[in-house]
């Protein structure tokens, strides 16, 4: 009672419901309003693909939405790989909002696509992949990272037959921390994940099933292809968590509450800031490579000056490292 006034709570809540619908706009109207939306973003981006479906009875069913600047760059300039996840949306009419995106050179977010579906099942997630495919085609070299959602892999496989699939690594870690209670585990599941050679990740199995048969006998049937990178079937970089997408959700925490042309533009409002402070950045660094990617490859330098190189021939040396010795063939690039 703060300026001594009583008033009942019905009327409290009446109150806060109209505040918040001045300030963001009316559920029911925002829904209404998706089409002219759409268009204008359209208009207003050239290349741009979106697409709004509806239920016989009028009702939103799904909605996409990806910018052209964002495809056209992700065809010209990044690693093929796109991590997709969904969030709970908290609006007055819930939802989810899925999420594509990939990662440029500077390990930097950049987005592809947004969907608002109903719900998370086969159809909406496969509806999603097939708008993408509008924008990103199938191939050989693409990838995709997600969570172990059963919808997930189903639309994969079925609208990206040619692309890899991947399951997020620190899913499959937290489900190990929960099951399986022996020391060291983790850590060998991360060494056996993380693995570039066959024969490590070979080492590291082993001393799995050593420990603990029936883990080993799980992380064969979780289909070690699509978590262990030395026997994934396409390239996935350094990219083994759904954190990307994870982290895109995060960012949308407040905007998520928010009717769904406000979502939108919050949505279009931080992706022009990304794409605008980039842009000047890039435009200040005059060196081939990004800084990121400097910053790795001058620690990997001073490591290396460690390393004893025998020459066998002008292309073939053996390096003698701190935990394998290789033989490397620089004209096969191996």
């Amino acid at each position: 009672m703060e300026h001594s006034v009583e008033i009942t709570y019905s009327h409290a809540w009446e109150a806060r419901e109209f505040a918040i619908a001045a300030v963001r706009g009316i559920p029911e109207e925002s829904y209404a309003k998706i089409p002219k939306y759409l268009h204008m973003i359209k208009e207003a981006n050239p290349g741009t693909h979106t697409h709004y479906e509806t239920t016989d009875d009028g009702r939103f069913l799904y909605l996409f939405m990806s910018f052209g600047q964002s495809f056209r760059g992700f065809y010209n300039t990044m690693r093929r790989v796109i991590v997709v996840d969904g969030m709970f949306l908290k609006n007055k009419y819930k939802g989810v909002l899925l999420v594509a995106t990939a990662v440029d050179g500077n390990s930097n977010l950049y987005p592809l696509a947004f969907g608002v579906v109903d719900s998370e099942n086969d159809d909406s997630w496969g509806w999603f992949f097939r708008q993408l495919k509008v924008v990103v085609a199938d191939s050989n070299d693409l990838a995709f990272v997600s969570d172990r959602n059963s919808s997930i892999a189903k639309a994969i496989a079925t609208v990206y037959p040619r692309s890899a699939h991947g399951i997020c690594i620190h899913h499959l870690r937290t489900n190990v921390v929960k099951h399986f209670k022996e020391k060291g585990l983790t850590a060998l599941v991360e060494q056996a994940s993380k693995a570039y050679r066959y024969t490590e990740f070979q080492e590291r199995i082993t001393e799995i099933f050593d420990m603990n048969p029936e883990l080993g006998r799980y992380l064969r049937e979780a289909d070690v292809r699509k978590w262990a990178r030395s026997v994934f079937p396409g390239s996935r970089y350094d990219i083994r968590t759904t954190n990307p997408a994870k982290s895109i959700n995060s960012l949308l925490k407040i905007p998520r509450e928010y009717p769904v042309i406000p979502l939108l533009d919050s949505i279009r409002e931080f992706m022009t800031r990304w794409f605008y402070e980039r842009r000047l950045l890039s435009s200040k660094h005059l060196d081939p490579l990004t800084v990121k990617v400097e910053k790795k490859i001058d620690r990997r330098i001073v490591k290396a000056k460690r390393f004893q190189v025998y020459k066998i021939d002008n292309f073939r040396s053996l390096v003698k490292g701190d935990m394998y010795d290789c033989h490397v063939d620089l004209g096969r690039r191996t």
